[in-house]
């Protein structure tokens, strides 16, 4: 008796030990969820910025007489593409577009993912209400989340930046922008395009390493 009590006794607190170990585990869990829907929720109120951009015209920047055009082709699911937009391109905005130099236009190359396709969908009607520099950056705020393009969190992306939401939902529902994205693949493809971020500076492809100096070597050109 005195075995089979002392293992009774074992048992109970093998039994105790694995209860506590499940409950630190669900506590851990519980928490690592909530600190994730606390992050989106902060990332959701971050402040929007809403203002024009100069000689902002649809998908396109700057002045069409620019010496240097450039065509930038992007997915929304493309990582690179995202750094290049947050990190990159406000400064060649203000150092080259805003300067007079080179005209920047942008273009949907969606094939990464079939939600690519609904953001780009998205992205030009946007461009519709001449927002879609703004409603971009919504776009590649939370392309590394799941279900980033679902209809309504690119309607809640359209109110964020001040979007007539109700002429966004509704040219969003149509599809009528499905054969201008389609278009804008067919014209990458045409071009040499395969990946994202490309871009062409006065029909040189170049990726976004190589811009920079691609633009300076076609402005010292353009003067001479």
């Amino acid at each position: 008796m005195p075995n089979t009590n002392s293992q009774r006794e074992k048992l109970r607190s093998q039994r105790k030990a694995a209860s506590r170990k499940t409950t630190t585990i669900i506590i851990i869990i519980i928490a690592a969820i909530a600190l994730i829907v606390f992050g989106v929720q902060m990332l959701l109120n971050q402040p929007v910025e809403t203002s024009k951009l100069p000689d902002q015209d649809g998908f396109a920047l700057g002045n069409p007489n620019a010496p240097v055009k450039v065509e930038e082709f992007s997915d929304f699911r493309c990582s690179h593409c995202k750094d290049f937009s947050e990190n990159v391109e406000p400064d060649f905005i203000e150092q080259y577009v805003n300067t007079g130099k080179v005209y920047l236009k942008f273009y949907n190359f969606p094939f990464l993912a079939e939600d690519s396709t609904a953001a780009a969908e998205a992205a030009y009607c946007a461009a519709d209400q001449n927002a879609f520099w703004q409603y971009k950056t919504q776009l590649f705020t939370y392309n590394t989340y799941t279900g980033a393009y679902t209809e309504s969190n690119l309607i809640d992306y359209a109110k964020k930046v001040g979007l007539d939401v109700e002429a966004f939902e509704q040219c969003l529902q149509s599809d009528e922008h499905l054969d201008d994205v389609a278009a804008d693949k067919v014209y990458a493809t045409t071009l040499g395009v395969n990946a994202t971020p490309v871009f062409s500076v006065n029909g040189t492809l170049v990726y976004s390493n190589e811009l920079v100096a691609t633009v300076e070597a076609a402005l010292a050109s353009a003067s001479e």
